[in-house]
């Protein structure tokens, strides 16, 4: 009887080895495919308005979040440590089309783009590219008209624009925006609270009037109107899309975290610490099956 248990542990230690294996395989293929360069639309996109023919953008994008430090005069050589001069040359550009009132915009930015920043913001540069299904149509008196997917989705896509143009400081603009993402959503009347993003992204006060003498006006509608051209050029049809170095899209409602995606884009060589410590699946499974084999060895020693 002990013979034959020994002999059955051994067979289940092997097939869960091979199907550790296999799952690791699997999920490191599934990473690697990820973040490849990708120009066709994520699969089973949320229907949408058709976005308008593109239109040539106009001279004055909007402003990037640019985390690059400055560059030293550090001379590269294949054996050089990792500097800022490194750092600099390997920003991996991040573009954001997103809607100020889309629950999947405020979960991707809050869950995983915030928390990436955090981690890898000297490697990022991150470019908020809001009112991305919105839509401008010219009215008779050659006024605008603005429509978006939601109901008060407009006005917030607005105070996004203000503030992304109004905003200096890096950490506090990506701060700014997924607060007013937020807050926004989860306000009863769909409306950003910019004085309460303001002061939670540690903003001088003086920008909240900025931002609301911006917001209803008609200051933002070049650079709304700029949205839609980058939007349509990208062939936009689900929100949130991100592009990778302007070629590179990626589906973020896939299991793949963001994070993992960033860090394949930035070279071996330069890979930071939080790179190097992101659990793999096999480690992932390894916690779940080594518990699974040793409760099955002691049931089999009791038969």
């Amino acid at each position: 009887m002990e013979s034959r248990a020994r002999n059955t542990f051994v067979l289940l230690t092997v097939v869960f080895a091979f199907a550790l294996q296999c799952v690791s395989a699997e999920t490191n293929s599934n990473i690697a495919n990820s973040a490849a360069p990708n120009n066709s639309a994520p699969a089973n996109p949320t229907p949408a308005n058709p976005a308008p023919a593109a239109n040539p953008a106009p001279a004055n994008p909007p402003p990037a979040i640019n985390v690059s430090p400055p560059a030293e005069n550090i001379a590269k050589t294949e054996t050089a440590p990792l500097t800022n001069n490194n750092v600099s040359t390997h920003i991996v550009e991040i573009e954001v089309y997103y809607e100020a009132l889309c629950s999947d915009s405020v979960k991707f930015v809050s869950n995983q783009l915030l928390p990436t920043f955090n981690k890898l913001g000297k490697f990022i540069n991150v470019t908020f590219i809001p009112f991305a299904q919105g839509n401008i149509t010219t009215n008779p008196d050659k006024s605008l008209n603005f429509t978006c997917k939601r109901e008060g989705e407009c006005a917030a896509d607005r105070v996004h624009a203000c503030g992304i143009h109004k905003i200096k400081n890096n950490e506090q603009l990506i701060k700014f925006v997924n607060c007013s993402l937020t807050e926004g959503y989860n306000s009863p009347n769909k409306t950003v609270p910019i004085g309460l993003c303001v002061k939670n992204s540690n903003i001088d006060s003086a920008v909240i009037t900025e931002i609301t003498d911006c917001a209803n006006n008609t200051d933002a509608n070049p650079w709304l109107q700029e949205y839609v051209n980058k939007s349509a050029a990208a062939h936009v049809i689900s929100v949130p899309k991100v592009v990778f170095n302007k070629n590179s899209t990626e589906d973020f409602s896939s299991a793949v975290p963001f994070m993992n995606a960033v860090c394949k884009q930035i070279p071996d060589e330069l890979q930071p610490e939080e790179c190097k410590t992101i659990p793999s699946g096999s480690d992932t499974l390894v916690v779940g099956v080594l518990p699974i084999i040793i409760g099955a060895f002691y049931f089999i020693k009791l038969i």
